[in-house]
């Protein structure tokens, strides 16, 4: 949320800028670089950022690259609808605008990462293309991390936000990677991949990833380890702190039972 306020912001300034220029002679030219070329773009982008529910900020998106098909914010807008669908529950078209975002930029670590995690959490055991789905979603994963580690921040990310954007990306990629490893039954390389998820961004969700996978292998004093690190990390959001003390739960009562 951070990360599109201070976009926002930036947006502002071009609009300011934009104005002032207005009625200067000669008219002045298009901003070089990566940017909105005009006042109506930036209004446009800006309607897409500032929505308010899903819908519509998914017309939004439409509207913007209907009136600007070649906008610098085409990949930056079609992932924010494809973020959208994904908040309705359709992971298809979820799907549909992360690879049309990766399209207009294949260095759009961010489709990359929606794509990974949607990909793993719905690949399930009697999938006749389990195989297919986890092997892309390794590769958009890996793809992630590779676009990240080459430390190009994109235009669309402040300076100021880009350390924590990367961080919380390199996070994600780690995040789908144990995902992966969980479905293939490799619950070490599951709790190694979610262990590098912590260290890029300690996560609370990464450490309840950690001690269900710990939990399931019956190792609860360690599961309870993990839980009581995601408890005790600050601004824990209140639906991970439910999920991890009741997952806290279960291991206290597995434990006790042996």
């Amino acid at each position: 949320m951070r990360r599109l306020i201070l976009l926002t912001l930036c947006l502002l300034a071009a609009s300011v800028a934009f104005a002032q220029k207005k009625g200067s002679a000669p008219a002045p030219a298009a901003p070089a670089g990566p940017g909105p070329k005009s006042q109506a773009e930036v209004q446009a982008v800006n309607a897409a950022i500032q929505a308010q529910t899903a819908d519509d900020r998914i017309k939004a998106v439409d509207d913007l690259i209907t009136k600007f098909p070649n906008t610098d914010f085409k990949s930056f807008a079609l992932m924010m609808e494809a973020e959208s669908w994904q908040a309705k529950g359709d992971n298809v078209k979820a799907i549909v605008f992360g690879e049309q975002a990766l399209q207009a930029d294949p260095k759009n670590f961010d489709a990359d990462n929606l794509l990974a995690n949607v990909l793993a959490a719905t690949t399930r055991d009697t999938d006749l293309d389990k195989d297919d789905k986890l092997t892309r979603a390794d590769k958009y994963a890996h793809d992630s991390l590779d676009i990240l580690n080459t430390g190009v921040r994109p235009f669309t990310t402040p300076e100021a936000t880009w350390p924590k954007v990367k961080a919380d990306a390199q996070a994600q990629a780690w995040q789908a990677l144990g995902m992966v490893a969980i479905v293939r039954k490799k619950s070490d390389e599951a709790i190694a991949d979610f262990q590098k998820g912590i260290d890029a961004n300690a996560s609370p969700l990464l450490m309840v990833r950690v001690g269900r996978v710990l939990l399931a292998q019956n190792k609860n004093d360690e599961a309870i380890t993990w839980y009581d690190k995601a408890l005790a990390s600050p601004n824990v959001p209140a639906q991970v702190k439910s999920i991890a003390e009741a997952d806290k739960a279960r291991a206290v009562a597995a434990k006790g039972s042996k």
